[in-house]
């Protein structure tokens, strides 16, 4: 029996139709490997028209609210009040914190604790708008330290014991794991 062009036409509509499927499940799974939180997760799976598969696991809490946890935890270590804290996360996660200390190396500048999720924990001297900030030290290890140690390093520094003014440039860490660390220090 030979085959009509009519079961042909079916058999390839039925081929392109399953290959769709298969496409669209691996977008949604590159997507959800991708978005750093759910709001993302959809943003990204709208522009590309496609839908929440069922199957698929929600994407974990964003890094944002376990950020805030995490510096509010090192602004109380710190004793830092939480509206002189501030974090985001954009393209980068980041966070600063104001401090009250003054660096013996440059004693006309208020300092600041900043985090970064590339860099970690560092303290720079204020500058001007247009110039950057002057990092006077890093304090290496983790990325996601515990608030006590992050405290213990801005006391040394803020006294002009040694730290590090080079930081060891790490891999970048999946947000995931950031979030986990996180939650897990405080």
């Amino acid at each position: 029996m030979t085959s009509s062009p009519r079961s042909h036409f079916v058999e390839a509509r039925a081929r392109a139709e399953q290959e769709r499927t298969e496409q669209r499940r691996r977008a949604a799974r590159t997507v959800a490997s991708k978005a750093h939180d759910r709001t993302e997760f959809t943003a990204l799976l709208a522009m590309l028209g496609l839908t929440e598969p069922a199957s698929h696991p929600a994407p974990p809490a964003p890094l944002s609210a376990k950020l805030g946890v995490y510096v509010d935890h090192v602004a109380a270590a710190i004793g830092v009040p939480g509206e002189a804290t501030g974090y985001e996360v954009t393209d980068t996660a980041t966070a600063y914190l104001a401090l009250d200390q003054r660096s013996p190396s440059r004693p006309d500048h208020d300092l600041m604790l900043v985090w970064d999720e590339r860099l970690g924990w560092y303290i720079a001297a204020e500058t001007t708008p247009t110039e950057a900030p002057a990092v006077l030290a890093y304090l290496n290890g983790d990325t996601v330290p515990s608030p006590t140690a992050v405290a213990q390093f801005v006391t040394d520094t803020a006294a002009g014991r040694p730290a590090s003014r080079i930081r060891p440039v790490l891999p970048p860490t999946e947000r995931t794991a950031l979030a986990e660390k996180m939650a897990a220090v405080c």
